[in-house]
């Protein structure tokens, strides 16, 4: 055989093909038409165009081009799909222009699958149990709806999570399966558990606590032998963690461990930072500048006593005061507590050195907390500081008596709620029986209400009401009497400005009424600004009309707190000055 050469004309055209570069261009953009929404960022997601590397789109060779763009409406109709449309259109343009390469994707969704038939069954012992059958009862899709795989997913998963709440352990998804026809643009939804036995509570055993067991045991909320469900292990570990003596708690079920229907729970403890120190800084237009110092000891020993120490020197104010406290859970969950505290407080009116001795029992019932206490009281007084020092009154008095309180706050946020309310309410009385220099009784009731009115408003409300009932008025001290105005009161106003006199001399009243309104408008994240009006008075058997106070006020919402500058004035007498008001602190 007689090899024959191929001809020198032949040999360079095939050289000159196999040198010459493919041709590349920069994929300048992925554009997405036809849909919006969740379906569109989801083609987006999902196109390989989409997910090329940067130095892959900027040098984009003709044939991977192409492979991509045979790839892209079959990954637009799979995305899609999970949103119900399993009959989209799908197809691309290319436009060239500047050495670039611009994709458009064009979707046409076309109808929906609809959901035609849905079949859930739920055999075993939750066949029977209620809150098992809540999430069965909302699942959705419903029947005429567009089958989307998101609300099937999320309604599935809402049942498994409920069957391990309730300590349904053993459950099992025996069937799930769903079935579509693309001609009929129909679905239908087949769904089969077996529940098991449901478990309930075993033993509970605490690891690390530097805690006696026998004290911590009392904040276990279930018994032995109880059903199992999980909000109980929620509120053990809530009443663990406001103990504040550890630093890690994990509270789970011991399924390892389960005995038939018995399942243990397993709570490890790592101990905390014993002793806490504090310092700050506050500022308030009525109290002044002023530094606070804190000590904390959370554990005295292991029975879970706590001591605690604050000083607070302000311009205005300064205190110092100590208290011991001990867990209680006979009749709410809180504590017992013994404390002394010593107070100078001053305003332009008034002064006052109160030195106290308090003894507490407090604990919290259904979001409620509640308070007894019993207070024996020193203090002496001058009132008229404003006044010539002849003209002052001076008095001293000594008070014992037994107070009872309660609180409530909801709120959807702590430090800048758009959503919540407070009420505090407080009843005092002191009797010579008790061996009360002054008879006397007394109720305090503060109520605040917050609503948004879009993302950046807000509206405050807030109300004050207060009566005394006594025959010796002018033996009660500064603390126990009524005065308004302030940057807690009627902001139109200086800090206990309102109220009755004598001789010129403020005396502070029986009863107290105060209400207040607020605008607020946040123009960014942080900054923010306020208008409102303040209402109200500090009067004796007579109100003699309300004093108002208005004004607007810049907002800051400082990584502490809200911090709140206030200019008002109060409009009683053409002749009242401007005041201007800071105050740092929650809402509510």
């Amino acid at each position: 055989m007689i090899a024959r050469r191929a001809p020198p004309i032949a040999t360079a055209l095939w050289l000159l093909l196999v040198a010459t570069p493919t041709w590349a261009e920069a994929l300048r953009g992925v554009n997405v038409t036809g849909v919006d929404g969740d379906e569109r960022t989801n083609i987006i997601g999902s196109l390989s165009l989409n997910r090329l590397s940067d130095a892959d789109r900027a040098n984009l060779s003709e044939a991977r081009l192409s492979y991509l763009l045979r790839q892209a409406p079959d990954e637009a109709r799979l995305a899609v799909e999970p949103y119900g449309y399993y009959d989209a259109q799908v197809d691309t343009d290319v436009v060239r222009a500047d050495g670039g390469i611009t994709v458009t994707v064009n979707v046409v969704l076309g109808e929906p699958v609809i959901l035609r038939e849905t079949a859930i069954e739920m055999n075993g012992a939750a066949q029977g149990d209620n809150e098992v059958q809540r999430p069965i009862e909302r699942f959705r899709p419903r029947i005429g709806q567009t089958f989307d795989h998101r609300r099937y997913e999320a309604s599935k998963l809402a049942v498994q999570r409920r069957l391990l709440e309730r300590g349904y352990f053993d459950a099992e998804l025996q069937q799930h399966r769903v079935e579509v026809s693309r001609q009929l643009r129909e679905a239908a939804i087949r769904l089969t558990w077996d529940s098991g036995a449901r478990y309930r509570f075993g033993k509970t055993t605490f690891t690390g606590s530097q805690i006696h067991t026998a004290l911590i045991e009392q904040a276990v909320p279930y018994d032995d032998g109880e059903y199992y469900h999980q909000d109980a292990l929620l509120k053990l570990h809530q009443r663990l963690t406001d103990f504040d003596y550890f630093g890690y708690i994990d509270v789970r079920p011991d399924l390892e461990n389960a005995e038939g229907d018995r399942v243990p729970i397993a709570v490890s403890l790592t101990p905390g930072k014993r002793s806490v120190y504090t310092a700050g800084v506050n500022f308030g237009t009525d109290s002044g500048a002023g530094i606070e110092l804190g000590l904390e000891r959370r554990w005295v020993n292991d029975r879970g006593h706590k001591l605690e120490a604050n000083l607070d020197v302000a311009q205005r104010r300064r205190s110092f005061g100590v208290e011991y406290r001990i867990p209680a859970f006979a009749w709410a969950e809180g504590w017992y507590a013994f404390g002394a505290n010593r107070r100078d407080e001053e305003s332009d009116v008034t002064k006052s050195r109160i030195s106290e001795l308090v003894a507490s029992r407090t604990g919290t019932y259904r979001g409620w907390q509640l308070g007894v206490a019993l207070h024996a009281r020193n203090e002496d007084f001058v009132l008229g500081l404003d006044q010539p020092e002849a003209d002052r009154i001076r008095g001293e008095s000594r008070l014992v008596y037994p107070a009872l309180s309660a609180q409530r706050v909801v709120a959807d946020d702590a430090l800048y709620p758009t959503r919540g309310f407070s009420l505090r309410g407080e009843f005092k009385t002191g009797a010579s029986a008790l061996g009360s220099e002054t008879n006397f009784a007394q109720f305090v009731v503060d109520a605040k209400l917050i609503r948004s009115i879009g993302p950046r408003n807000r509206v405050l409300f807030r109300g004050q009401i207060g009566r005394t009932l006594t025959d010796e008025f002018d033996e009660l001290p500064p603390s126990l009497r009524f005065f308004a105005g302030g940057d807690r009161s009627i902001r139109g106003y200086g800090y206990q400005e309102v109220g009755p006199r004598t001789d010129d001399i403020a005396t502070g009243g029986k009863n107290l009424l105060v209400g207040s309104a607020e605008y607020e408008r946040m123009f960014s994240r942080s900054w923010g600004g306020a208008v409102f009006v303040d209402a109200g008075n500090a009067f004796n058997d007579v109100n003699e009309g309300a004093y108002v106070g208005a004004g607007i006020g810049v907002r800051w919402r400082s990584p502490v707190g809200l911090v709140r500058f206030d200019l008002a004035r109060g409009l009683k007498d053409p002749q009242d000055a401007f005041q201007i008001h800071i105050n740092i602190g929650p809402d509510l």
